[in-house]
């Protein structure tokens, strides 16, 4: 295949990858929404799904369509590098102004795709009853022995 059929078909791939996870994403925030987003507008925590899966399953496909996308935009900039150099050899003629600049923008590129693994999140114990109930005010009891209340005798559980 000819240099231009590949650019061309790895174009229309980066595309759909680009759309695939355009599309996902707003599936994920507008259709399958999270449980805190479910309680504040349906009164309980609703799980959503479609196909089959989750808010969470669509977010790993999402994630592969980024790593896919990645990796064909690193095709597409092989396959561009001498055009990029030669367009940035007419920006920026001085030499050494084309070096820092090239120098910033690799540390910048490498800081925001290593970047989530610097961070430490923030974590804590949320405890029985931090669910969104407790933050709206409303008061969850929990009987001394959980499952007693549904042992009828002669019925479920083989008692």
């Amino acid at each position: 295949m000819d240099k231009s059929k590949l650019n061309f078909v790895i174009d229309v791939l980066m595309f759909l990858c680009l759309m695939a996870m355009a599309g996902l994403g707003f599936l994920v925030r507008y259709r399958l929404p999270s449980g805190r987003d479910a309680w504040a507008q349906y009164g309980s925590n609703l799980q959503f799904s479609w196909l089959g899966w989750d808010r969470h399953d669509w977010g790993d496909i999402h994630l592969y369509l980024a790593f896919i996308l990645l990796s064909l935009l690193v095709v597409h900039l092989i396959l561009h590098w001498q055009q990029i150099l030669g367009l940035f050899q007419r920006l920026v003629p001085d030499p050494r102004q084309r070096y820092r600049i090239a120098l910033v923008f690799l540390l910048l590129a490498l800081l925001l795709i290593y970047f989530p693994f610097l961070i430490t999140p923030d974590s804590k114990a949320r405890g029985r009853g931090g669910g969104p109930r407790s933050q709206l005010g409303g008061a969850m009891t929990w009987p001394a022995n959980p499952v007693s209340h549904l042992l009828v005798k002669g019925q479920g559980f083989g008692v």
